[in-house]
């Protein structure tokens, strides 16, 4: 549950995001509003909805309220798209605690209404005519989906750098909640360094939210976390905690992490290294990096005034660290 800050801003908003949602997935073919329902209306947390809107009012757009939402669905459509993807792509068969859409429908589907879910967004954006707006979506979208191909060309590639890992997760995770930030200072007509600071703040704020969920991969129950738990390890995907642990385990141990990981990941496996990585204390190491770029990220508001919805914001960068799922 969002801080009380956050929600007394913008909860109103966010259900008519949903509403919105629903509005613009109504079609003629019922499987494609089926399925699109089913992934947007799954129980997300709406995150680059409610920094796209906080960002709208912290610069100060008095413009239609409606336009905001309304851009607000585009990033969260475009969300929901990845996700039909990469459950996909990752063989996922949950999501959000739920079975995933490709388990559901098979893989053919879902990669359909995700397409129609990025055409219908660049759609509205031509629309909604924008011109920074369409370059920050565009952008971002492209910028997420060279994150998920460097993601898959490091596979089950151990030796990956942290430095490696953090450019992958603020392409794949942080881009579009920076977008969000960005798209609410565009529509807030504020400097160009003002823009350039809340897209900063979406970036980190985006990198420690990865972070926290690389923690929550070793260490939440499945039914807490909505998805299967080690599952990071299981796709081959090189994490922080890992990352980690192989720069500090002993040689026996890193050379032990390196053969199972390549040949046997069966459930004892997996306890081990979560073990391992309790007892070097990489989840720790992987909070305090979290932490840090949360710290940057509340700095970059340091640009405006005190308001209610800079305190929002200074909240949400707390609140993405403390989460338990």
């Amino acid at each position: 549950m969002l801080p009380a800050t956050i929600s007394s801003l913008i909860d109103e908003d966010i259900l008519k995001v949903d509403q919105h949602l629903k509005d613009l997935l109504d079609s003629d073919n019922p499987l494609l509003s089926q399925i699109g329902n089913y992934i947007c209306s799954s129980g997300g947390k709406r995150l680059r909805a409610v920094l796209l809107l906080l960002s709208a009012q912290l610069t100060g757009y008095q413009g239609p309220k409606d336009r905001a939402i309304h851009l607000s669905g585009i990033i969260e459509f475009i969300h929901a798209a990845t996700l039909l993807h990469d459950d996909v792509i990752d063989n996922a068969h949950i999501r959000r605690g739920n079975p995933s859409a490709n388990s559901k429908w098979g893989n053919q589907l879902p990669i359909l209404v995700g397409d129609y879910l990025y055409a219908k967004s660049f759609y509205l954006l031509v629309e909604d005519n924008n011109t920074d707006i369409m370059k920050t979506v565009s952008g971002a979208t492209a910028t997420v989906t060279d994150g998920e191909i460097i993601q898959l060309q490091k596979n089950k590639d151990f030796s990956i750098t942290e430095d490696e890992y953090i450019e992958i997760i603020a392409k794949k995770t942080s881009c579009l909640m920076a977008a969000g930030c960005k798209i609410g200072a565009i529509l807030g007509e504020v400097t160009a360094e003002k823009k350039e600071a809340l897209h900063q703040y979406g970036v980190e704020v985006g990198i420690a939210f990865q972070l926290i969920d690389d923690i929550l991969d070793y260490t939440a129950q499945e039914k807490t976390l909505g998805k299967p738990v080690k599952n990071d390890l299981k796709e081959g995907n090189c994490t922080l905690p890992l990352i980690r642990l192989l720069q500090i385990a002993s040689s026996e141990e890193k050379e032990k992490i390196n053969r199972v990981t390549q040949t046997d990941l069966s459930e004892d496996t997996l306890l081990w290294i979560s073990g391992l990585i309790q007892k070097y204390h990489t989840d720790e190491y992987t909070f305090q990096r979290a932490s840090w770029y949360v710290q940057q990220a509340k700095q970059r508001l340091d640009i405006f005034n005190p308001s209610e919805s800079r305190q929002a914001l200074l909240d949400l960068a707390d609140y993405i660290i403390n989460r338990e799922f």
